[in-house]
């Protein structure tokens, strides 16, 4: 009898035991859930604040892209600067708003101000800071605007700041506008001779610059002079520009045809062109552009294209010709002369492209000044017609003239300078 008593007090020991280590199992696993059910709620308001200060951000930024506007003395630039009015998430209408909505995700409170870039104060980047709170969770990201970059800094070496020589090297793409300029800005940017032996080695014989814009405030001429044109290598060459939009502040592209020459054979056609392309992170579909072309070229959209905006400003858009031609050089004076004929290059007449000069167009990807097919320069009765060539690219949808309220404005563009997400 006491031995079964003994054994029902065990039982009843571990069954309190039980009960005890299951209720703190159990209390433990509640408090762990619930912690858990925090640690979502705390990362996913996290996440909606990160979307919100970003959104708030690109919005201010937005109005800095915006800012050329139209007052009662004309345009003029409207910057925002300073603390913005707070930014709400209205859920309902999903969009931002100024207005305080009945049923709203967070709010975003936004300022603008400007901090100095070095230690010197010899430069300042202007910030765009916003701060977004989402229940008990808040944050913040700044948004930072960068110097322009001009295309000879260390960070670039396109080409030498003296010289205007371009540089046949491997380039990175930039994602902000690149400004073209040498020191002296009428010095014009041009092929070198070690560039154009280098390129000549490449399968497509081209150099490439790419940014997100590509303004240049000195002249960009191909080759020089017709001793250049004579020293480098035969065939085509190209200076490719891909960038989503594109300035000229005077442009020289040259052509020197083939000829055979009596007595010295065969001499080879040489070129040197631009090549507009558009990179992969930029440009327009044709179905951006097709509102934005002059009347009437609309059809010559192709709605699956992408293109590019070119503007011909500032200095005058030529063609250089060149031709071969046989002279006599004398190697030896005494007693008697002699002279051997031998094949030289000269420069003949310089053309004005007067169908792009002062005018904007929209670029088709891809398109060159100086086309590969040297057949397509000629007109039917077998004269060299530059004009017809470009009238042509028109037609095509090549080049597609811009609405002049959508072009895009130099002066904005370069006060205007790119921002980046502060890291």
């Amino acid at each position: 009898m006491l031995l079964k008593d003994e054994r029902g007090m065990m039982a009843i020991g571990v069954a309190l035991m039980l009960i005890v280590v299951l209720s703190l199992f159990g209390g433990a696993l509640w408090q762990y859930s619930m912690f858990e059910l925090k640690r979502v709620e705390r990362t996913e308001e996290d996440l909606q604040a990160l979307f919100l200060a970003r959104a708030g951000a690109e919005a201010v930024m937005g109005a800095w892209k915006k800012r050329l506007v139209r007052g009662a003395g004309g345009q003029q630039y409207a910057a925002p600067f300073g603390r913005m009015e707070t930014l709400y998430y209205d859920l309902d209408r999903e969009t931002l708003t100024w207005q305080k909505p009945g049923n709203y995700l967070g709010q975003v409170d936004v300022v603008v101000k400007e901090e100095q870039a070095t230690a010197e104060r010899q430069a300042f980047v202007t910030v765009i800071e916003a701060t977004a709170k989402v229940g008990s969770t808040s944050r913040t990201v700044r948004l930072v605007t960068y110097p322009h970059r001009y295309g000879h800094h260390q960070s670039l070496k396109w080409y030498v700041e003296d010289s205007g020589e371009l540089q046949a090297t491997s380039y990175d793409k930039r994602l902000e506008p690149v400004i073209m300029r040498t020191r002296n800005e009428t010095t014009p940017i041009y092929f070198g001779s070690s560039a154009l032996r280098n390129i000549s080695d490449r399968a497509d014989r081209s150099l490439t610059l790419t940014a997100s814009a590509i303004v240049f405030e000195s002249p960009l001429q191909l080759v020089r002079s017709a001793g250049e044109v004579y020293n480098s290598p035969a065939g085509s060459f190209d200076l490719v520009l891909e960038a989503e939009k594109i300035f000229f502040n005077g442009l020289e592209v040259a052509y020197l045809p083939s000829a055979d020459l009596v007595a010295l054979g065969w001499q080879s056609a040489k070129d040197f062109g631009i090549r507009l392309a558009v990179p992969n992170e930029w440009g327009f579909s044709g179905s951006e552009v097709v509102g934005k072309v002059e009347d009437g070229h609309e059809g010559k959209v192709d709605l699956n294209g992408r293109y590019g905006e070119v503007y011909f400003y500032g200095n005058s858009s030529s063609w250089q010709h060149y031709e071969w031609y046989r002279r006599w050089r004398i190697i030896i004076e005494k007693p008697i002369p002699i002279a051997i004929p031998i094949a030289d290059v000269r420069a003949t007449n310089r053309e004005t492209l007067t169908e792009l000069q002062g005018k904007g167009f929209f670029f088709k990807d891809g398109w060159r000044l100086i086309p590969r097919d040297k057949n397509e320069l000629y007109n039917a009765s077998g004269s060299l017609d530059i004009s017809g060539y470009l009238k042509k690219a028109l037609e095509d949808g090549w080049l597609i003239p811009i609405k002049e309220d959508e072009q895009t404005s130099l002066e904005a563009l370069k006060d205007l300078r790119p921002f980046f997400w502060e890291k």
